[in-house]
């Protein structure tokens, strides 16, 4: 009886030991954390203490448990027709065909995009959005409109050349940053240090790209760790273009 014992300890340790090792491998390429060896061999002494092992003598004189009775064939009530088959009357789920699974695929696809381009892609109501909200219902409203949306429209085309197309969240979260830590605007550079617009907005600009990088550094640190968080990888790729609009 101890060899019995001692060799169904031996196994479980083993399996044990086995199954840790390929948990670890497997959380080196998915991050996902794995619970210490400590804690599982606990769990596994406890079981085997918990556990009665017995000679086949004992075995036999065991009381044992009576098997529950099934239920007898299920009757089918109504209407039978031709081809109610004995082969046919089953409970399976057909499987999807190649072009279901697709069509199902490109949904869970679209709701995701939705679903993203509400909480990230969200853009602010007021100011530039509101001016071409009204310049489009002008332009449906009549040809008597038509003068005025032509007016908003050189309105909205002044507002982008000044934002210069660098006004993303991304561009606008860093400038809020480094101006509250001191930095100074291109107009008070320009102003204090008597220096041209060019070289005032070059070192501003400057600055907006250390800062965006070292936003980009915690989150490609992020990535490497978990390359398929969607959320880290758009963020990543969203600073990457932010990078490039300040060269």
């Amino acid at each position: 009886m101890r060899g019995i014992i001692f060799k169904t300890v031996k196994e479980g340790f083993r399996k044990l030991h086995k199954k840790h090792k390929a948990e670890i491998r497997k959380s080196k390429k998915t991050g996902v954390p794995v619970i210490p060896m400590d804690l599982k061999k606990a769990d596994f002494k406890k079981k085997i203490r918990g556990t009665k092992f017995m000679t086949a003598a004992e075995y036999k004189a065991a009381p044992k448990t009576k098997s529950i009775p099934r239920g007898g064939r299920p009757k089918i009530f109504g209407k039978a027709y031709a081809s109610d088959k004995a082969a046919k009357r089953t409970m399976m789920i057909p499987m999807m065909t190649k072009q279901q699974r697709a069509a199902n695929q490109e949904a869970i696809s679209q709701s995701v995009r939705k679903f993203m381009k509400d909480r990230i892609g969200r853009k602010s109501k007021g100011g530039l959005n509101t001016v071409k909200m009204v310049k489009r219902k002008l332009e449906k409203a009549s040809k008597a409109h038509a003068g005025q949306a032509k007016a908003l429209g050189k309105v909205i085309d002044k507002k982008k050349l000044l934002l210069g197309g660098l006004l993303t969240a991304g561009i606008k979260g860093a400038a809020k940053k480094i101006f509250k830590s001191g930095t100074r605007k291109t107009q008070e550079i320009v102003k204090k240090s008597n220096v041209k617009r060019a070289d005032a907005k070059a070192d501003v600009k400057s600055a907006l790209r250390d800062e965006i990088k070292s936003n980009f550094k915690s989150l490609d640190k992020k990535f490497k760790a978990d390359k398929s968080n969607f959320l880290i990888k758009r963020k990543r790729l969203m600073t990457i273009r932010d990078l490039n609009l300040l060269k």
